[in-house]
Formats: C-alpha cells, sequence, structure tokens
C-alpha cells in the first residue's frame, strides 16, 4: 500500500502537468516581456516533459491519432526540432494546433484553398495525405536549384503569381529568415488570402527581443547581397550543399511588418504541450504566427 504524501513514481510533478496543453497568445512583445522569466524556468522541464511523453504517446492535433511511444522519435536535445512522428516535428504540429484552434477540425480544413510554401518537406507531404489534392496547393523556390524537380511548382514569395485573393490558408515554416524582401513577401501573402483568410507560420524567433537580428541585406536596385557577418545557411531540400542564406533572425518587430502589410488581426501563439507532441528548446513550447487578413 502506497504510503500517503509519497508521489508514485511514473506521476509528473505539478509544473508538468501544468505543460499538458498550455496555450497563450500575444500581441507584442510588450504582452510576452513579463512573462519571459517564468517561461523560461519551464523550459527546465522539457526533459521531464518528454519522458512524459516517452511513457504515454501523445495525440496528434486534427488527427487526433494516438502516436504510441514507440513511434516517436527523438533526434536530439532540441525537441522543437528533434520529436518526430508521422513525418512531422514538434513545431509542425504546433501548427495544427493553430490551425484546429482557427479551423476546428481537419474536415473544415479540407473545404479550404489551402497554400503550402513548401512541397519536398515531410509536412507537405503530410498535408498531402491528409487533404488531398484539390484544394491544396504547395510549391519550392527553385531558383539556383541543386536538384532537379521539373514537378515541383515554382512560386518566389516576394512575386507570387496568384490571382488576389485565392487563398484561404498559407503556411510557412522556417522560411521568413531566408526571404531577402520580407516586407514585400508579408505584402505578397496578404494580397493572395482572402478577407478573413489567415496566414500561418514557424520561424527561428529572437523572442527576448523587439528587434529582428539582421545577418545579410538585400540590394533590389543592384539585386546583390551584403553580409552583415560571417554567412549563416540552413539546410534545404532543394540545395543540399549550399542550403539556403539566413537574412535574418526575426524578433517581435514581425508582427508589427505584418500589420504595415495589410493584416488586420496578428498575434503570436506560445503552445507548450507533451498531450499533443509539442515542445520547444529554450522556451517549453513552440511560437507560432498567425495573421489574419
Amino acid at each position: 500500500m502506497a504510503q500517503v504524501g509519497i508521489r508514485p513514481q511514473l506521476m509528473p510533478s505539478e509544473r508538468v502537468l501544468a505543460l499538458h496543453d498550455l496555450h497563450r497568445t500575444y500581441s507584442s512583445f510588450s504582452e510576452f516581456q513579463p512573462e519571459l522569466a517564468e517561461l523560461l524556468q519551464q523550459g527546465k522541464l522539457l526533459d521531464e516533459s518528454v519522458a512524459v511523453t516517452q511513457m504515454l504517446g501523445f495525440l496528434e492535433p486534427l488527427t487526433g491519432e494516438h502516436i504510441p511511444p514507440e513511434a516517436l522519435q527523438i533526434q536530439g536535445p532540441n525537441y522543437r526540432e528533434s520529436l518526430v512522428a508521422n513525418g512531422l516535428l514538434s513545431r509542425n504540429r504546433a501548427v495544427l494546433r493553430v490551425l484546429e484552434a482557427t479551423c476546428g477540425s481537419l474536415e473544415a480544413l479540407a473545404q479550404l484553398d489551402v497554400y503550402v510554401v513548401e512541397a519536398l518537406s515531410s509536412f507537405a507531404l503530410w498535408m498531402r495525405r491528409h487533404l488531398g489534392a484539390p484544394r491544396l496547393t504547395c510549391s519550392e523556390f527553385l531558383e539556383d536549384a541543386e536538384l532537379a524537380t521539373s514537378e515541383v511548382l515554382h512560386q518566389d514569395l516576394c512575386a507570387l503569381t496568384f490571382p488576389e485573393s485565392r487563398f484561404d490558408v498559407v503556411l510557412c515554416n522556417e522560411l521568413f529568415e531566408h526571404v531577402p524582401q520580407l516586407e514585400l513577401a508579408f505584402r505578397e501573402i496578404a494580397r493572395v488570402l482572402r478577407p478573413g483568410g489567415r496566414l500561418v507560420a514557424t520561424c527561428p524567433l529572437a523572442f527576448g527581443q523587439l528587434d529582428s537580428i539582421l545577418k545579410a541585406r538585400y540590394d533590389p536596385v543592384t539585386h546583390q547581397t551584403e553580409l552583415l557577418g560571417d554567412p549563416e545557411r540552413h539546410g534545404d531540400p532543394i540545395r543540399p550543399v549550399g542550403g539556403s542564406l539566413v537574412y535574418r533572425i526575426p524578433g517581435w518587430d514581425v508582427l508589427d511588418q505584418l500589420r504595415a502589410a495589410g493584416f488586420a488581426a496578428v498575434q503570436m501563439h506560445h503552445i507548450a504541450s507533451w498531450k499533443h507532441g509539442v515542445l520547444g528548446s529554450d522556451l517549453p513550447g513552440v511560437l507560432v504566427i498567425e495573421a489574419k487578413r
């Protein structure tokens, strides 16, 4: 018989239980900053939270599918990038949680025109599998591509070829840091979204500050790129050797840039949920940008 006051070995602590499905939204850095210290403290609970997920599995957002512990792969300590199941990362599932909150269900999402600004990733494959082809559009930026991709649609986010008000939802994963003219890209996304449509996106964020960290500067007149330090490149399935140049690490000023581009309602979601397989790195969860046209 268990002794009173002794916590069972497998029972998560109260602080870890608080991360079973944490979801907060912020409209500015000034709203987020007072909570940052607390969130960083909660970030120290990530290993315990992952241990719960390894024991119980989790529920995949939108589908409600139970992912058993044996189907979960952990590929490193940065859980934002390393908790892999059904081809999705933790940050991908955070996007699904926002879609779940805004669209209601997978069936409702399937009735919308959705543009995914990627075509070869596991996330794009997941979307094709669950939404089907008729109302889903996927693309890649193929300029200077290192791999032959004749069957993939090419789109430049700064000069989209779609007509105005073409889509209900635009999804961008880990892209904004690579766009040379981000404000122009935001205007283009706003243009192709219908009134009431949404952009949902993730990117590396300098979450502790307002200003973006500039790494390179593009001149639209000369079409030249000026490096502001050592070049930083991220992995790219289209460019497996050279990767993609990082122009900036966006700060919270990205929300104001979206408002200036024509979005009516802009907010940042912070989602931490071992129940849904959404865990972060320094923060307990993942930051997701939502901008409504």
